[in-house]
């Protein structure tokens, strides 16, 4: 049958290694529409839909929901012949005898489609369309909606038009015709999803097609009906399918029931993705996020003890609320928000909200409203200004202290990220010494009369930190002074703890800060691999390197001329560590490469390195769309270049990992 091919485009840029977020006081009463499938589960007497709905249709022989190519649209001619149909093989209610049924569903943007073939059965001239007769049901249930049972009873060609219905009345807009065949005949039919599944919803459905043979005896794909929805296996869709196969088969999580598992509108189109943390991993599929056809993962590194959706940006659709723990010599939680500016999410706000050890713990209660963010110090356990000795958060907003100079914050949204509105001081406590640390978790103490807040040098929204060396950097490179940086960040890269300012001008990586070149000179890297400044994608600060001080990922487009003459896209990934001034190289990578309509994808993560230190780049091929093997022009690229090289599904090498040495990412051996 045409179907649109799978794509498959993953993302796992985990997030930072060290200290720790959970639940605690983080967001207050969980809104009425927060749609937990669980949740939705237990009202609609559905098992969570995760597993079964990644775990049937893996391996082959069960029903799939096939996306159809909407460059070619199903022509319902009742002739299945561009079809894959599969064998109904469960004998739900005793054995048809003499009668095979196999059968086929895709679906587009308004329709599921239903396709059969059935061998052993003659159409009559004169049928009444009543459940004596042969006919063929689709039994189908969504996240949120009631489970249907729609049946089909196929006409007689140029007599008898055949109907579907649903509780003994006609399907409003569905259709199907027949068409006969030796021994039997075949069926087209197309039912909209209005009569399958809540309008908003196209993820995490079950559903099973059978023949009834007009004497009880039934043929069906799988066990279960509309009256018993838990028996009933999964029917992914495209992007579901290749979240099963491209990413849980091969982490060992197929079978694994999600963690934490919600519908909810993510990126503003009103349609509800399916948002699913398996193990420490974050998962994102829906019918338009990225077209239906790929899926999103990210490593959160840590343990996630809460995920929620709501809207707390205040753009009028839901963010991430994500709450981790970091296991260590201390206990570490973190609360964090994403926002979805574009189909990939951006953090906009994190913040430690408890740290403990044993039966000692400090917390803080985060209040999260829309548009504005409100952090208090809650209690202290175990611990007081005398006895705590704990390093301080320097690659996230760091815990309140009771005795701490912070009494509460306030951050609001100003478009871009929370950036910190309001701070209320209260007196400081005398103490014998304070402790400091980076990401790597080094620890250092000094002497002081009181505890003094270090500074944290965590990603916001830049501030005027040198007008004048800006200034200098426009006159040296012509930049006009109205033109704005694309990337505007405060984040500690280099120097003391101090945050530097980082800008993408253009093609222009750009530095300075008051601990950087002593606060008198800028650095600058040009871009130059790109030909244009629009083929630079996204530039973000997290450290990559492990050396306590943020790295500078960068994700763009080069393009280049094949022998043919035809146009080559490469997407790549860039890696730049700013150390002893200056802005150097230690990492790059092909991500995928395109030529017209054809595509190779490959699978490129950042995992936690040894000990959580800094992180480890992961590469596995990924999924060819439109090339195979003898079609694909160029051959398999090998380690150890300028350019390390996209894996392809036949290029004989299964993985690669690459570690950071001291100087660069190197191949691990």
């Amino acid at each position: 049958m045409r179907v649109a091919a799978l794509g498959l485009f993953v993302v796992a840029c985990g997030g930072a290694a060290q200290s720790a977020n959970d639940a605690h006081g983080a967001a207050g009463k969980k809104p009425a529409d927060d749609d937990s499938i669980a949740d939705i589960a237990s009202r609609e007497g559905l098992p969570s839909l995760g597993p079964s709905a990644g775990q049937s249709n893996v391996g082959g022989g069960t029903l799939k929901l096939e996306l159809a190519d909407k460059d070619a649209p199903i022509n319902v001619d009742g002739v299945p012949k561009e079809w894959t149909l599969v064998p109904a093989l469960v004998n739900a209610k005793g054995t048809p005898a003499g009668v095979s049924f196999k059968c086929g569903l895709a679906y587009d943007a308004r329709y599921v489609y239903f396709a059969g073939d059935v061998t052993g059965v003659t159409l009559r001239h004169a049928r009444r369309f009543a459940t004596d007769e042969d006919y063929a049901t689709l039994d189908m249930a969504a996240p949120g909606g009631s489970p249907v049972s729609i049946a089909f009873f196929a006409g007689k060609p140029g007599e008898l038009a055949g109907v579907v219905r649903e509780h003994g009345r006609a399907v409003a807009g569905a259709k199907i015709v027949e068409a006969e065949k030796d021994g039997g005949y075949t069926f087209e039919a197309a039912v909209p999803w209005s009569a399958i599944a809540p309008a908003t919803v196209r993820v995490g459905l079950r559903g099973v097609a059978a023949f009834h043979d007009g004497t009880r005896a039934v043929l069906a794909t799988g066990d279960g009906d509309a009256s018993a929805p838990r028996e009933m296996p999964g029917l992914p869709t495209a992007a579901e399918e290749a979240l099963a196969e491209m990413f849980l088969q091969p982490k060992g999580l197929l079978g694994a029931t999600p963690k934490f598992e919600l519908l909810a509108d993510v990126v503003g189109d009103a349609m509800k993705e399916r948002i699913a943390v398996y193990d420490r991993y974050l998962t994102i599929v829906g019918p338009t996020y990225r077209e239906g056809k790929e899926f999103f993962y990210r490593d959160l590194g840590a343990e996630v003890t809460g995920l929620e959706a709501r809207d707390v940006t205040g753009r009028g659709h839901r963010d991430l609320v994500i709450h981790r723990k970091f296991a260590g010599a201390t206990t570490r939680e973190w609360v964090d928000v994403w926002t979805f500016f574009t189909d990939e999410p951006t953090s906009v706000f994190s913040h430690e909200v408890a740290v403990s050890s044993g039966d000692k713990r400090v917390a803080n209660e985060a209040r999260l409203g829309r548009g504005e963010i409100d952090v208090t110090y809650d209690r202290a356990t175990g611990w007081d200004a005398t006895s705590y000795n704990e390093p301080t958060a320097s690659d996230t907003e760091p815990v309140l202290l009771p005795w701490g100079q912070v009494k509460s914050q306030t951050f609001r949204f100003d478009g871009k990220t929370f950036v910190k509105a309001r701070e209320v001081a209260q007196a400081g406590v005398a103490r014998a010494s304070t402790s400091t640390t980076t990401s790597t978790g080094a620890s250092t103490s000094t002497s002081t009369s009181t505890r003094v807040e270090p500074v944290t040098p965590v990603q916001r929204a830049g501030g005027d930190l040198s007008a004048q060396l800006l200034a200098r950097y426009r006159a040296d490179r012509g930049v006009a002074a109205s033109a704005r940086p694309r990337v505007d960040i405060q984040v500690h890269v280099d120097g003391d703890a101090r945050p530097e300012r980082v800008l993408l001008f253009g093609r222009d990586i750009v530095v300075f800060g008051p601990g950087f070149k002593n606060g008198t000179a800028y650095a600058y890297l040009t871009l130059s691999q790109f030909s244009d400044a629009s083929d630079i994608e996204e530039m973000t600060a997290r450290d990559v390197t492990g050396d306590g001080a943020a790295d500078l990922v960068v994700r763009g487009m080069r393009h280049a001329t094949s022998s043919t003459g035809a146009r080559v896209d490469s997407q790549e990934m860039f890696v730049y560590q700013v150390k002893n001034e200056i802005i150097t190289r230690v990492f790059a990578i092909e991500t995928a490469r395109a030529q017209g309509g054809k595509r190779i994808q490959g699978l490129v993560q950042l995992v936690p390195g040894h000990g959580n230190k800094g992180f480890e780049v992961d590469v596995r091929p990924g999924r060819a769309v439109g090339w195979t093997q003898q079609t694909y022009p160029f051959n398999q690229d090998q380690p150890g270049g300028s350019l390390e090289p996209l894996l392809l599904p036949w290029g004989g090498i299964d993985h690669l990992r690459y570690a950071f040495d001291g100087s660069v990412f190197a191949l691990k051996r």
